[in-house]
């Protein structure tokens, strides 16, 4: 545990350096991004997150260490001089050195530390835990006291969406005095619930346009499983609880789904329709309140998000084939970018428990020594430095990294 919580806090150092990195690559390639491929990387950076949290290492570390090691013994059986003359040398503050850092890697401090950041870790995570389960109580009740949908045209028009978007599930509506703006709710068994006083507003009108608008949206996020990325949002809040820079990445990822969300309904509108889904999103604005519940996703949000979804609105355009294809590109760059950080993220990757030595091209003479150690688990390495020949008792053993826990040491 100890172990874990030194790793996983060296994790997100790394987290928080690969997040500014993507930062910077999408706002350097923000208008050759869709807003729906924008969404999907922060999706795949939703992924990286759970690197840290498996208990295996995914992937090795790139293989140009190994060759670089292979690089470095050429290098070394052409400099015999050189090394003689080293050996010959005063190690004295060599031996010093290394007395210190067997010290350091025997110190109780880091495992006590360790334990400490775990058991805070794990506090914080039960408090988000009873956060979650008092919004779902609220949810619940929400449920309990929400009405099936009454108003005979609303329904028509739902059913109308529903055939625009190619949607044969019945997801459930209905109607609800708690809330300010449309939600939709429910992953297996999908429902949107719309406030009884937008209904009242616009059916006294005859203006059912803004229904048809919200309908259109939450029905968008219902097709792209925005439901479920909510759920993956909303556990990695809970574990990365202490970390502001993923609160704010998880804060952009929810903004950027309701702009993706947008983009995708104004995509089924008539050009002469965006000042309308606009505007309908500022009479929104004015009656808006931050929804309570975590696997939610709805019409609207907080007020500068949506400012910037009426941004958004106000500039898009139909790509092009070439802004497509240019888009495509962009982003499988980002995504390699960010798939060649998870050998870094591993719990297990900052833990190299064997050398990575390649020893098919090394002249080994492979020697039984059990008898001399008995019960004793070790290994015994010798290297020839005339003949250039390695000879070795139990290879794994030797390669297997350990502190330097013994009473005395031959180096």
């Amino acid at each position: 545990m100890a172990a874990f919580a030194m790793h996983f806090l060296f994790c997100n150092v790394w987290i928080c350096a690969i997040l500014g990195i993507f930062l910077i690559a999408k706002r350097l390639f923000q208008n050759s991004l869709s807003s729906r491929m924008h969404y999907h990387l922060w999706l795949l950076l939703l992924g990286l997150l759970a690197v840290p949290l498996i208990p295996f290492r995914l992937v090795e570390f790139p293989r140009i260490f190994l060759w670089l090691s292979n690089l470095k013994n050429f290098f070394a059986s052409n400099t015999k001089t050189t090394i003689e003359s080293t050996l010959m040398t005063d190690l004295t503050k060599t031996t010093n050195w290394m007395n210190d850092f067997t010290l350091s890697v025997n110190s109780k401090t880091p495992a006590v530390t360790g334990y400490v950041l775990f058991g805070i870790w794990i506090t914080g995570i039960l408090v988000m835990i009873l956060l979650i389960i008092n919004s779902s109580f609220h949810l619940h009740i929400l449920k309990k006291s929400a009405l099936p949908l009454q108003s005979s045209e609303i329904r028509k028009l739902y059913q109308h969406c529903l055939k625009e978007l190619n949607i044969t599930k019945n997801i459930s509506i209905r109607s609800t005095a708690f809330l300010k703006s449309p939600i939709i709710v429910g992953f297996f068994r999908p429902c949107i619930y719309l406030p009884i006083h937008l209904i009242s507003d616009y059916v006294s009108t005859g203006e059912l346009r803004p229904i048809r608008f919200m309908l259109l949206h939450e029905l968008q996020h219902y097709k792209h499983k925005d439901l479920l990325s909510n759920y993956l949002m909303n556990f990695a809040g809970v574990i990365y609880w202490f970390n502001p820079f993923i609160w704010y990445a998880l804060k952009q990822m929810r903004s950027e789904r309701e702009i993706a969300c947008d983009t995708s309904v104004l995509q089924m509108l008539e050009e002469s329709s965006y000042e309308d889904y606009g505007n309908t999103l500022i009479d929104l604005a004015e009656k808006i309140s931050l929804t309570p519940f975590p696997f939610a996703t709805g019409f609207g949000k907080n007020k500068r998000q949506i400012e910037q979804r009426i941004i958004n609105i106000a500039s898009y355009e139909k790509p092009t084939l070439i802004k497509k294809y240019k888009g495509i590109l962009i982003s499988m760059l980002i995504a390699v970018l960010l798939l060649g950080s998870v050998p870094f993220l591993s719990a297990n990757a900052a833990e190299m428990n064997y050398y990575p030595w390649n020893a098919s091209g090394e002249q080994i003479s492979y020697i039984d020594l059990s008898a001399y150690f008995g019960t004793y688990e070790g290994s015994f390495v010798l290297y020839d430095l005339g003949n250039d020949c390695w000879n070795i008792y139990n290879m794994e053993r030797a390669l297997f990294r350990v502190a330097p826990n013994s009473t005395y040491k031959i180096y």
